[in-house]
């Protein structure tokens, strides 16, 4: 059985985690960067795992692009959808804003991976915005970002 992981990120917490998730899966595995990867065909592939990291609300745009333009390919395939979200009490309005609703639809698996902030990666702007979302959670009471590493392993496990 041949699987694809095809990835977007911004920071690099999402690739950290296809390739964990390459690690648990059996048969051959094809990880692949949509941002700076050229995407194989598909014919040969069983499976196809597509993830992303929510970064200001939103996916990464060619990986959003990438699933619209190939929902019909896509919905054939054993599908996984997976997110690296800092904000777990909101992935399932990532999920819908950041895949077709047909690939939600017949997705086998939909996972959240959690997140890391990596602010010394972060430009100016984009570590005031991490800051402000830390005093935001903590004055809501709600958990601080992490990583789901349990949910990665159970997604392994659906396409095993």
């Amino acid at each position: 059985m041949k699987t694809m992981i095809i990835y977007s990120t911004t920071y690099e917490y999402t690739k950290e985690c296809a390739e964990t998730l390459k690690e648990y899966l059996l048969g051959e595995v094809i990880v692949v960067n949509a941002m700076s990867d050229v995407i194989p065909q598909l014919d040969e592939i069983d499976n196809v795992l597509i993830g992303g990291s929510i970064y200001m609300g939103q996916i990464q745009k060619n990986m959003k692009e990438f699933c619209t333009s190939n929902v019909a390919l896509l919905k054939d395939k054993r599908l996984g959808l997976f997110l690296c979200c800092g904000l777990p009490d909101k992935f399932e309005q990532a999920m819908t804003d950041a895949f077709p609703e047909e690939l939600l639809k017949r997705a086998l698996a939909k996972e959240c991976f959690g997140g890391i902030l990596r602010t010394e990666r972060m430009n100016f702007v984009h570590k005031m915005i991490a800051i402000l979302m830390k005093k935001s959670a903590a004055k809501e009471g709600k958990e601080a970002i992490k990583q789901m590493p349990e949910n990665i392993a159970k997604m392994a496990a659906i396409f095993n």
